[in-house]
């Protein structure tokens, strides 16, 4: 839509200077043309464009001309645009781009970044990315979705759902959705879906607060989680508080302190992380699921001559 593109423009000149007629062509997928309209257009509702004639020249907004907002202090603005940019290094988005580009259109940058987060080592492959951009879609137009789908226990099925939100936890992108055949609330890990299909039927079901939903269906998954006991030599305090900083320490003897903590009954990342520790820790209880990490490690070993 014109007004959408002439928004996007605006924006972009307020973070660039001398634009070029045909950079803004190409990156709106316009004419050159349609881009000296969109200029027009700009200034008559009373922005201030002007144009550089030259190698050099190219769109600009006069430089005293600047979108402000007083609601919000420097240092919180500077913290929401770099919690944007951190999200942008671990999530493919146009959107969140066009996000951040208006996002510094109406802060102040003085003094310079001084903290500055990547979280690039969780950004998934791009087939998730792909993926995700397909999810939304879907969303948005209340399409039914099916996929094959693989679950932790390494079994497939091709669920057809209808698909409501995609959110990021466990360092992992899933999709929250609705299966009509279980009349159930599900969420699916988006890197255990393949060959997702967009159905032409749409849905019209409507499911409330999605939020809400995805808290009480988490709520009912914490429900089947294991309780765990694990002890540790008190010298392992710092670690044990690095990995597990909800948890509370309790003192046994002068030697010997304890966590309970609370996994996921099948997910084996909980196993690899209580496996790292070695020696360092034992898990007491119960005892199911000590045996089974006993046997996830023996058979690990297995694969060797020792």
């Amino acid at each position: 839509m014109k007004i959408d593109r002439l928004l996007e423009i605006i924006i972009y000149l307020l973070n660039h200077d001398h634009v070029p007629a045909s950079y803004l062509a190409e990156r709106f997928h316009v004419s050159v043309r349609t881009i000296q309209r969109d200029m027009v257009s700009i200034s008559s509702i009373g922005i201030p464009v002007y144009a550089d004639a030259g190698k050099n020249g190219g769109y600009s907004i006069l430089p005293n001309y600047k979108i402000k907002n007083t609601d919000i202090r420097d240092e919180e603005q500077q913290l929401v645009i770099k919690a944007l940019k951190s999200l942008a290094t671990s999530y493919t988005s146009d959107t969140l781009n066009s996000l951040i580009e208006k996002y510094n259109a109406i802060i102040e940058k003085e003094g310079g970044q001084k903290v500055f987060w990547d979280f690039s080592v969780t950004k998934e492959n791009q087939q998730v990315q792909d993926m995700n951009a397909m999810l939304e879609q879907a969303i948005a137009r209340k399409n039914y979705i099916s996929f094959d789908y693989r679950n932790a226990d390494g079994d497939h099925f091709h669920p057809t759902v209808q698909p409501l939100a995609i959110h990021y936890k466990w360092y992992a992108w899933y999709l929250f959705a609705y299966e009509e055949a279980r009349q159930d609330y599900r969420t699916f890990k988006v890197a255990r879906m393949d060959r997702l299909v967009i159905e032409n039927q749409h849905y019209e079901q409507e499911h409330g607060n999605i939020e809400e939903r995805m808290k009480e269906s988490e709520q009912a998954y914490y429900k089947t989680c294991i309780h765990i006991e694990v002890q540790f030599d008190k010298n392992e305090t710092g670690l044990i508080k690095e990995y597990f900083p909800d948890c509370s320490i309790e003192k046994i003897d002068d030697r010997i302190c304890r966590i309970y903590i609370d996994v996921p009954a099948k997910e084996r990342l909980w196993k690899a992380l209580l496996l790292s520790f070695g020696s360092r820790v034992k898990v007491i209880g119960p005892d199911d699921y000590r045996e089974e990490l006993i046997a996830t490690a023996q058979n690990f070993l297995s694969n060797y001559d020792i």
